[in-house]
């Protein structure tokens, strides 16, 4: 550990550490019953792997201005290392609350998870998994909390073994943009009933429609979502930390997010989900939001000339706030082809169900999936995608 790092580390400024199984699968704090033959394990020592090493592969936006670590901050940002061994233990901190999940060779559903959130230990030395049959593995660490609730710092991490770059899995044939709010982030998508108040542990970016599109079109996914946020107002009626705004960030909080350089990742689609906190926030009209939506469209074609840019709606809108959104971002879209902006196209993401006041509940797991698999099949059908 540096001496930077403990410094940051330093007293109060610790981690604390949650580590659980998931409700539908086991813990790896104990080596899993098999029928395959014992095998002889060698003398394993722990391998340190700095955050910057080759032999990770980190996805979403980075920040690597801060010091010798690096941060991320949005959902669905990732940690994947390959190694021939046993264990993976990570060097993490935050000053709030993140949730990661954890993948083992290649699992659709995570089988475990850490809850990183601001304590008293002396170390940010955490284990991540341990007990693993030797041999050679893929370990993820995949954070499914949005980032106005925690910044993730991550300085390396240690195998029991040896990295292995070889066993990193090829990168996925397509790169996606998500901008959104709280649906884009999942929020309450682990709910078992809807209409709760919220709690961090029921979001989940990789549950979220966003994250299981990227999954089932086997696509690379950046997610800048911010809950509770829109493209004109703001569901409270402000205006501050709009999603124009903290699109051009590393990060939604303000004292650690870094102006992000766009020409460091060119997605091939940016999907765009504007509208919801707008409608429900009572002060919207159509003026400010058709502009507000023009001007941010067109800044996104400016960074990325080549990708399709999808204009999405839902699925939380209904009634007359559905109807009028869907008006505005359709009077959007002629606008920008108006000024020559190309490549653009609209998709609605449907209700789950009817409210009195026009928003109806976020989605669930299930739900989430429904809007997904549409998503999906309308991208394979539209552009060819495999």
């Amino acid at each position: 550990m540096t001496g930077a790092q403990g410094w940051i580390l330093s007293g109060a400024l610790a981690l604390f550490l949650f580590l659980g199984a998931c409700s539908n699968s086991e813990s790896y704090s104990e080596i899993p019953e098999t029928d395959e033959p014992e095998i002889e394990v060698p003398d394993l020592e722990w391998t340190w792997i700095p955050y910057d090493s080759e032999l990770l592969r980190i996805t979403g936006r980075t920040n690597f201005e801060k010091g010798d670590f690096v941060i991320l901050s949005w959902s669905s940002s990732a940690i994947t290392v390959g190694f021939t061994g046993t264990a993976v233990e990570a060097s993490l901190w935050t000053g709030d609350t993140v949730f990661l999940d954890v993948f083992v060779d290649g699992e659709e559903d995570p089988s475990s998870f850490v809850r990183v959130s601001n304590p008293n230990l002396d170390s940010a030395l955490i284990p991540v998994v341990s007990g693993l049959r030797y041999g050679p593995h893929v370990v993820t660490l995949y954070k499914r909390s949005e980032a106005k609730f925690g910044d993730l710092y991550f300085w390396g991490l240690r195998v029991l073994g040896e990295a292995d770059k070889a066993l990193l899995p090829a990168p996925p044939e397509h790169k996606i943009e998500f901008i959104g709010n709280s649906i884009t982030c999942g929020s309450d998508v682990l709910v078992s009933v809807q209409g709760g108040p919220f709690k961090l542990e029921y979001e989940s970016s990789y549950y979220g429609y966003a994250g299981q599109t990227a999954r089932i079109l086997n696509a690379e996914i950046h997610n800048i979502c911010n809950g509770g946020h829109g493209v004109y107002v703001n569901y409270d009626g402000s205006t501050g930390f709009l999603l124009p705004f903290v699109y051009n960030r590393t990060g939604a909080l303000p004292y650690v997010a870094f102006p992000w350089d766009h020409d460091k990742w060119h997605p091939d689609m940016v999907v765009v989900n504007l509208g919801t906190n707008d409608f429900a926030s009572g002060k919207n009209d159509s003026t400010g939001f058709v502009n507000a939506t023009v001007k941010f469209i067109r800044r996104i074609r400016s960074y990325h000339p080549e990708a399709k840019i999808v204009l999405l709606d839902g699925p939380m809108l209904t009634g007359n706030y559905m109807a009028r959104c869907r008006q505005y971002l359709d009077v959007a879209k002629e606008t920008l082809e108006g000024l020559g902006i190309r490549d653009l196209y609209r998709f609605s993401l449907e209700p789950k169900g009817e409210s009195p006041i026009d928003l109806y509940y976020h989605p669930n797991k299930k739900e989430a999936a429904v809007d997904a698999e549409r998503l999906s099949a309308w991208i394979r059908s539209e552009f060819g995608w495999e």
